[in-house]
């Protein structure tokens, strides 16, 4: 059973269940969407159950992960938008996924502007960074409309150059 999380106008931001498989694998298995997710590759069923595995395990130990993202009008999943721990960083990240479907239409944004508050207000945390490949335009946009700014170059690989940007909680 999902819950809801946090809520905007048009979304719901909701923890993870295990019949979200289903309806979450299709983005997972998306190559426009995974482009610039990790390796930049779509993701096999395994690695897709891990991550859902994954965001449930952070939501019950830390009270926050990688929300589903849920579209009010008609309940479809449409995304994730959230905050993990980055253990190789030691940082939190907040990232996003959108279907194409829905890019271009302002949701990303929504929720992530969402998140970021609740990160600060709700869950307690003094810092966000975002990782994000330099090559992906919408997203770099994105973080700056969320005004997070350029912390560094992470590393080159096949994919291009990880950008990190960092966002300190507001006083």
């Amino acid at each position: 059973m999902s819950d809801t999380v946090h809520e905007t106008e048009r979304l719901l931001l909701q923890t993870w269940a295990l019949d979200d498989f289903d309806a979450f694998a299709p983005i997972a298995r998306d190559p426009k969407v995974m482009a610039f997710i990790a390796e930049g590759k779509p993701w096999p069923d395994s690695r897709i159950g891990w991550f859902m595995g994954q965001q449930a395990a952070h939501q019950h130990h830390l009270g926050y992960c990688c929300w589903k993202m849920v579209e009010k009008e008609g309940g479809e999943l449409i995304g994730i938008c959230g905050i993990a721990p980055l253990a190789d960083l030691d940082e939190t990240e907040i990232g996003w996924w959108l279907k194409p479907s829905h890019w271009h239409q302002g949701f990303a944004y929504e929720a992530a502007s969402c998140v970021e508050r609740a990160a600060f207000a709700e869950h307690g945390l003094k810092k966000l960074v975002a990782r994000v490949y330099e090559q992906n335009t919408a997203s770099v946009r994105l973080i700056e409309k969320l005004k997070m700014t350029f912390s560094r170059r992470l590393d080159e690989n096949g994919n291009g150059t990880v950008l990190l940007f960092e966002k300190q909680r507001p006083h």
